[in-house]
Order: structure tokens, then C-alpha cells, then sequence
């Protein structure tokens, strides 16, 4: 199970996008893909939803391990506590907040 979900915080922690940070847009198979990161601009055929065509600039998924959740400002890494009857909780390793 995946520590990030849609609508997390994150930065990004390796790779050409190092250092960004933005908001998860999407989770889906070990990928994420993160508003403001790793765009590039792809030839897209005009149709329904895109009339006129042309070159587009896309969000692109990004490895999931290539982020890191933000916690305020600072990147924290998670882990799930669970409590006897409840539901599961990410919570910050170092300060084990709940997150």
C-alpha cells in the first residue's frame, strides 16, 4: 500500500524535477503524477474535448518513490499505525503525528 494519495502535498526528491514540490493529481500503479512536474508538451489530434489540436503541455507520472510526502514544509517519510478496531493511520516516523 502506497503512503501517498490524491490531493497529497509531496516533493519531488530525485531526478530531473528535483527539489519541486506541487500536489498529487493522480495515483495509479506505482506512479504518481504531480501538478507543475515533469511537464512536456505532446502533439495532441483535435477531438471532443480539444477542438483545435496542437502542442500541448501535459503532467506526466512520475515514480511513486521519487517523492516524498510534505508534512508543513518538510518532506516526511510514513508508516501506517493501527490501533485495535480502527482504521489505519499514516503518521510522520520521526514525530509520530499523525499526518
Amino acid at each position: 500500500m502506497a503512503n501517498i494519495k490524491k490531493n497529497d502535498n509531496v516533493k519531488v526528491i530525485s531526478g530531473v524535477d528535483k527539489g519541486k514540490t506541487g500536489t498529487v493529481i493522480s495515483v495509479k500503479d506505482g506512479k504518481v503524477v504531480v501538478s507543475g512536474v515533469n511537464v512536456r508538451k505532446r502533439h495532441e489530434k483535435p477531438s471532443q474535448t480539444n477542438q483545435t489540436g496542437g502542442i500541448v503541455e501535459k503532467e506526466l507520472p512520475i515514480d511513486i518513490s521519487n517523492v516524498m510526502l510534505l508534512e508543513g514544509n518538510t518532506p516526511v517519510r510514513t508508516r501506517i499505525v493501527r490501533e485495535k478496531g480502527k482504521k489505519g493511520v499514516r503518521t510522520s516516523v520521526k514525530t509520530g503525528k499523525a499526518v
